[in-house]
């Protein structure tokens, strides 16, 4: 089978827990270089996944005319001109998100890649989650979405304590702007943002389908909760996907009223999850959340000598033998590559989001934030993609 030829530059948590393990099992990629500033990561890389190439110099990996395309998974504040980079030298690039860290940059970026006549394909992978491609073929056999609820909630108060307060809508409902915009095929024509708290808020949009959306974005959930919920209703029917593996449809003859889906594995993690959630959806989901929460829980409170044991036991099972909690359900990663990965071969136009895209999530992000902070709803004025960086004005 012919393959695409690929580089990644960056090796860290998300090249880890999704870009190395999946370029090393997509049909059509052969990862030939790894690159990072630490050398230790490269050397490590290579020899867990058989990577032929390591560098810590990106500009080396740049120049292998082998290579087609490039994954971007570093700092958000230098993907973007990585990625301008990429494209002078003449490289496809599949970029993490946000691809930036302002509307700017984003803008940037979609000039080069129009000037390299390259793709670019932005790390917006619950495109292809197979629980949101089926919820969007239902939803359009009854006349498209009209309202939207999506929820997304986890322990960022742990994982994201070094960011600033409040830049969770950059870096995390940037997934859902994307989302919506893909599941209503239309741009939105207002935003507005309340919020209880730092990274605690709801977020409106009204979109020029006529949808309206709501995002409730909580930072302060805990792991037994699960992450992200989808409902929708259409023009007489309803949908609800639980985080990826369980879509529940309303008022459809012609659907299953559940379709559950299978989840995510990883190499390095033991495999039952992916078997379960296929079998028993939402239930499942539910339950392992809780186990790896009580478990957690458990061992923080064992510190009796004659408990070590068991503390033992359970922590090597967190570290090294459970799912990734939060990347066990199939949020679409590893078909997002592969399916960019049979665009480059064809030359045919990927699916997947594209820099104008990201650039659209990044002018939602920073309007929600300006309405957070003034207290007015954003209105869009123009349905095309902006061509200056002065496309909203606030109302009362």
């Amino acid at each position: 089978m012919k393959k695409a030829v690929f580089g990644i530059i960056g090796a860290g948590g998300i090249a880890q827990s999704q870009h190395l393990p999946n370029l090393t099992r997509a049909p059509h990629a052969f990862l030939k270089t790894v690159c990072d500033l630490d050398g230790d990561r490269v050397r490590a890389a290579q020899e867990k996944y058989g990577v032929p190439h390591g560098t810590t110099d990106h500009r080396e990996l740049l120049a292998d005319e082998e290579i087609q395309a490039v994954v971007v998974a570093t700092r958000e504040d230098q993907q973007a001109l990585l990625t301008i980079e990429a494209l002078r030298a003449g490289k496809h690039v599949y970029v993490e998100k946000p691809l930036a860290l302002t509307a700017e940059e984003c803008q940037a970026v979609v000039a080069a890649q129009q000037e390299a006549g390259r793709f670019v394909a932005v790390g917006f992978n619950r495109r292809f989650a197979p629980a949101y491609r089926k919820a969007k073929e239902v939803a359009s056999c009854d006349g498209g979405a009209r309202n939207i609820h999506y929820r997304i909630s986890d322990e960022y108060w742990s994982w994201g304590k070094d960011y600033p307060p409040g830049v969770r809508v950059l870096h995390e409902v940037c997934h859902l702007f994307d989302l919506i915009r893909w599941l209503t095929e239309s741009d939105a024509e207002s935003v507005y943002c309340v919020e209880s708290r730092p990274d605690d808020e709801v977020i409106v949009l009204k979109m020029r389908s006529g949808c309206i959306a709501s995002i409730m974005n909580s930072g302060h959930a805990t792991m037994d909760m699960p992450k992200e919920r989808l409902e929708v209703i259409t023009e007489r029917g309803g949908l609800t996907v639980e985080e990826f593996v369980e879509l529940r449809t309303y008022g459809y003859g012609d659907f299953e009223p559940v379709y559950r889906f299978a989840g995510h594995s990883h190499p390095d993690r033991e495999y039952t999850h992916k078997f379960l959630l296929e079998k028993t959806g939402a239930e499942g989901l539910h339950a392992l959340r809780r186990m790896g929460w009580e478990m957690r829980e458990r061992v923080q409170g064992l510190e009796d000598e004659r408990e070590f044991p068991e503390r033992e036991e359970m922590q090597r099972y967190i570290h090294r033998d459970a799912p990734l909690w939060n990347y066990m359900v199939d949020k679409g990663w590893l078909e997002a590559m592969d399916h960019f990965a049979r665009c480059i071969l064809s030359g045919r136009s990927p699916e997947n989001a594209t820099a104008a895209d990201a650039w659209q999530a990044s002018i939602l992000g920073h309007a929600a934030i300006k309405s957070r902070k003034i207290g007015t709803v954003t209105y869009f004025r123009c349905c095309k993609m902006p061509v200056d960086n002065n496309i909203y004005s606030e109302k009362r």
